[in-house]
């Protein structure tokens, strides 16, 4: 009979299929699938390089002037205020910490959800961008009397652990980097002001009669006694310039290296055996284009701050090609994944193309370092 007919137990898809679960199964799938595009979508997005900031439009942004705008009739430099030595570095070190944090995904180094916990170009790329800041903060902490203390703690909060997504997060270092390196460039602005307002005429004692020059000179001398804080502000000299410029040679040395180990040779051609895991390509690359990347903009910089000291030892040539290797360096890449392509095949290198630009900087910095 049918009421004692045993029953035939129901396959796995027609369980699914049954109306307490169709209702589930179908929108998750869709979810998860809308979620996945939206993290590839956000990937590609996240990974793409931020455009550079000239050192002078880094200095009027930090000023809170309006950008110059080029009218091509070649008066942009006239209408742009001068820079005191410092001011360029210290703009551009404050706008590269900006294009850290703001840039899209903001700061992806340590990132523990996806999508920015599948990415690994970008926060290679920020690896390289942070050293290359260290660097030049601590140079500055050594080269400008101005606003020691902030630069100095500014160091301190660049030193710590860059990859940490808690307690404190990496971003609160960077905040903190930043606000101290704003303080140091206002120190700066300001002791630039306090000396421009005290050299003028009325404080010269100019006269025409001998005795008041006399009396007008010795008015000026007090004057300044008493002011006593009112004297320029020291500009880095060429002793800064020198040790950072050592630092900047390392790091292209090493980064040389670690591009030639992506295809297993030695910068000069010899094979080696550690070369760097596939894996691993990419981000040793992405590490090297943040290198180049932030020290194309900090060498414009320093090419302002260091105008005097460069062209007195007759370098600046060989800074401007120093210049224009890096700045080449950030090319476009058009493929899509990094190709360590052999010879003269079918494949580009870039590991190789890029090693091309370290070594050419790399000279360049130790013939400029020569000249200072």
């Amino acid at each position: 009979m049918a009421l004692f007919r045993k029953k035939v137990p129901l396959s796995r898809t027609e369980v699914l299929e049954t109306p307490q679960y169709g209702w589930i199964w179908k929108p998750l799938v869709a979810l998860i699938v809308i979620y996945l595009l939206a993290c590839i979508v956000l990937g590609i997005w996240w990974s793409l390089t931020p455009s550079p900031t000239d050192p002078r439009q880094a200095v009027e942004q930090q000023r809170g002037f309006p950008q110059s705008v080029d009218t091509g009739d070649g008066n942009e430099a006239q209408s742009q205020p001068a820079v005191t030595p410092g001011e360029a570095l210290l703009a551009s070190n404050l706008t590269i910490l900006d294009t850290l944090l703001d840039k899209p995904g903001g700061y992806l180094r340590n990132d523990v959800m996806p999508p920015g916990l599948w990415l690994d170009n970008m926060p290679s790329w920020e690896s390289g961008v942070t050293q290359q800041v260290r660097d030049a903060v601590a140079s500055l902490g050594r080269a400008l009397s101005v606003g020691s203390a902030p630069l100095s703690q500014a160091n301190d909060d660049l030193s710590g652990d860059l990859d940490s997504w808690r307690w404190p997060a990496s971003e609160t270092a960077l905040k903190a980097a930043r606000n101290n390196l704003g303080e140091a460039f206002t120190a700066l602005e300001n002791a630039t002001g306090q000396y421009a307002s005290n050299q003028s005429p009325s404080d010269q004692g100019t006269s025409d009669q001998g005795a008041s020059d006399q009396g007008a000179s010795d008015q000026g001398t007090s004057d300044q006694e008493v002011a006593g804080e009112t004297q320029s502000p020291a500009a880095p000299d060429a002793t800064a310039l020198r040790e950072w410029l050592a630092q900047v040679e390392k790091r292209l040395q090493t980064q040389t290296q670690r591009l030639a180990a992506n295809v297993g040779q030695s910068p000069n051609g010899d094979e080696q055996n550690d070369s760097t895991p596939w894996l691993r390509i990419d981000n040793v690359f992405f590490e090297a284009r943040g290198t180049t990347w932030a020290l194309a903009q900090l060498m414009r910089a320093a090419r302002i701050d260091y105008a005097d000291v460069i062209d007195s030892s007759g370098a600046g040539a060989d800074f401007d090609q120093l210049i224009a290797e890096l700045e080449s360096s950030q090319a476009r890449v058009w493929s899509p994944v990094i190709l360590n392509g052999s010879g003269f095949g079918l494949f580009a290198n870039h590991s190789l193309m890029l090693a091309n630009y370290t070594v050419r900087a790399s000279q360049l910095v130790e013939k400029i370092r020569n000249q200072l």
